[in-house]
């Protein structure tokens, strides 16, 4: 990881969280602000550790999921520019209750807590956005938990092909970085049977992959499996 600097006002990377900020909020958070980039791979912070600072992704992607045990992983999100990550964490703990990782070179503002939790205090336009963030990020969490409780393999993976299509790279077709694993850790399933799935739905003409490349053919057909599941 390296450091990156650029001052807070000037930036054409901030989330819209911070649109509401002056220019005086604005040099407070670059005050108490660290630029770091990340290569794919490497850990932005783990489960259980202390949680010092909020987290604004400004370039590429970053996933987090929970580890449970036996080394097993659900994702439970994926971060683009320009978003933050939430951490319940810092209003309960001080620890960070999953782990972020960066799934391509990714570019991210550190931001000490102790500064956003008074621009909650102090702003209310701030404090409306940030509540709306973090309810948005709880109607997802609430949908991911339906997936993985409700539904069967073939509901659950087109779920995930829909979710990374319209979600998260927003396009179709598209590259993933992600392998079958993260596809399963997504799914709450098995590499394998995320592997069948897949092929059941190649073979049914739903989808082609190609490499790292899909392309949903028939989405309505996808929903509808998605839906029934």
């Amino acid at each position: 990881m390296k450091v990156i600097s650029t001052h807070c006002i000037s930036c054409k990377n901030r989330a819209d969280i911070f649109s509401g900020l002056n220019d005086t909020e604005l040099s407070k958070v670059n005050d108490a602000r660290v630029g770091m980039h990340y290569s794919h791979g490497e850990i932005i912070f783990k489960q259980g550790s202390p949680c010092h600072d909020f987290v604004c992704v400004t370039s590429g992607l970053v996933k987090c999921f929970v580890e449970g045990e036996d080394d097993k992983k659900i994702i439970i999100g994926f971060v683009r520019p320009v978003e933050y990550i939430f951490a319940p964490g810092a209003y309960i703990d001080k620890r960070h209750h999953f782990t972020a990782i960066a799934c391509e070179e990714t570019t991210v503002c550190l931001v000490a807590t102790d500064v956003f939790q008074e621009l909650v205090r102090s702003n209310h336009e701030f404090a409306n956005e940030f509540i709306a963030k973090i309810s948005n990020q709880t109607i997802d969490l609430c949908r991911q938990l339906t997936n993985l409780t409700q539904k069967q393999i073939p509901g659950r993976v087109a779920e995930t092909l829909l979710r990374l299509s319209q979600i998260v790279y927003k396009k179709n077709p598209f590259t993933s970085c992600l392998s079958r694993q993260d596809m399963a850790d997504m799914c709450g399933m098995t590499k394998e049977s995320v592997v069948r799935a897949l092929k059941t739905f190649k073979d049914e003409g739903i989808i082609t992959v190609d490499g790292n490349q899909i392309h949903l053919l028939n989405v309505p057909m996808l929903e509808t499996i998605s839906k029934i599941g």
